[in-house]
């Protein structure tokens, strides 16, 4: 484990991990609001290996969540470099886990390794205007509402928070 909130513990992605992945990206509910929508195999696998690089090129980490209670699997969450030069974090879980506070802690400590971790001036997060929810957990760990942009084909409400002290 990498690390560990109350109820959920964190390590990191791994290429035997595509089951897991599969499991969140083939659910249609759980990716509504992503442009591509569902994934099938093949796409996870490619986007497991982005990932995978992330870390291996600039030490930006993808985490699998598990609950640490019962070991069940919680979802992905992790940094990713976007085409800006900034860093995002992201997060997603599966539905069992919606509204219980889940992503929040999961941001939180996110928030908190990149601090000690990463070093750049702000870590940015954003999702479509409609993703209420989203923006809310994104709220709740401090982040503040920079811009309204378009990311990937949709209109976005981008968040950011200092990094640095």
């Amino acid at each position: 484990m990498w690390g560990q909130t109350k109820r959920i513990g964190f390590r990191l992605l791994q290429m035997g991990d595509l089951d897991y992945l599969f499991e969140l990206n083939s659910d249609p509910d759980v990716r509504k609001f992503f442009p591509d929508g569902v994934q099938n195999r093949q796409q996870t696998e490619e986007r497991m290996k982005d990932f995978i690089s992330f870390y291996e090129s600039n030490q930006l980490p993808c985490f699998l969540m598990f609950e640490v209670e019962t070991d069940e699997f919680v979802g992905r969450c992790g940094f990713g470099p976007i085409e800006t030069g900034e860093i995002e974090v992201g997060y997603l879980l599966h539905k069992k886990f919606w509204g219980k506070g889940y992503a929040s802690e999961a941001l939180m400590f996110l928030l908190e390794w990149a601090r000690e971790n990463i070093k750049t001036e702000y870590i940015i997060a954003y999702t479509p205007e409609e993703h209420i929810a989203s923006a809310r957990v994104m709220q709740k760990c401090a982040m503040k509402l920079y811009k309204n942009d378009i990311a990937k084909g949709v209109n976005c409400c981008f968040y950011r928070i200092r990094n640095i002290a």
